[in-house]
């Protein structure tokens, strides 16, 4: 497939391009800055403001699939997901694109989720401490609900720097407690892959064997 990613020089944007250049997949990377990647014949880097229309034009035109990779980081908009996201609709509507695949955080709840103590306490402690990411990623997901995109957004309780470990998605969870960015970008890919979760925001999970 034929797969833009945004943002894909920051930590997970880069275990994405990697995942899916490994799976035979051709990558346009949209990058802010000097590239993180080697040459490799089905990868072509862009710049690209994720919030910017002309830009996400110029990275989206000729794909299947989009994929997102934005997060929160230092001195970003308190809303940058939700505005990338908008602007990301607007750009496939108007090329006929309809894949979209992105990750949120477990903060975001939907009726029937199994919620943890764990996920309770962590998430309680984020929205002390940042209100602004948690309610963004709620407002993100309002903004996609409202699309007529298939979108996927994978939800995940807290990225970290461990080594992948088997992994289930789960519509309703519970969360896996300790998740690296590896195993979140083969989930992105999964989905991408499968045509699984439409308009879905499924969790990364233990293995269902436990």
């Amino acid at each position: 497939m034929k797969i833009a990613v945004i943002a894909a020089n920051g930590r997970l944007g880069q275990a994405f391009v990697v995942a899916a250049l490994a799976a035979g997949h051709q990558v346009r990377a949209g990058i802010r800055g000097t590239s993180p990647f080697t040459k490799h014949p089905n990868l072509k880097t862009i710049e690209c403001d994720a919030t910017d229309p002309a830009d996400l034009l110029q990275l989206f035109t000729g794909q299947e699939v989009v994929v997102s990779a934005i997060g929160h980081v230092k001195n970003s908009a308190p809303d940058v997901q939700t505005i990338a996201t908008q602007a990301t609709i607007d750009i496939m509507h108007e090329l006929g694109i309809k894949r979209f695949v992105d990750v949120t955080g477990t903060g975001v709840r939907f009726s029937g989720d199994k919620i943890s103590l764990i996920d309770r306490f962590l998430n309680l402690g984020v929205g002390i401490v940042d209100p602004a990411r948690v309610n963004d990623g709620r407002q993100h997901m309002e903004v996609l609900k409202k699309s007529d995109l298939d979108w996927t957004s994978v939800r995940v309780l807290k990225l970290q720097n461990v080594q992948p470990s088997p992994f289930s998605l789960q519509l309703h969870g519970p969360t896996k407690w300790y998740v690296g960015r590896t195993e979140v970008a083969q989930a992105m890919l999964q989905v991408i892959e499968r045509g699984s979760f439409i308009r879905q925001s499924p969790i990364i999970s233990r293995t269902t064997n436990g």
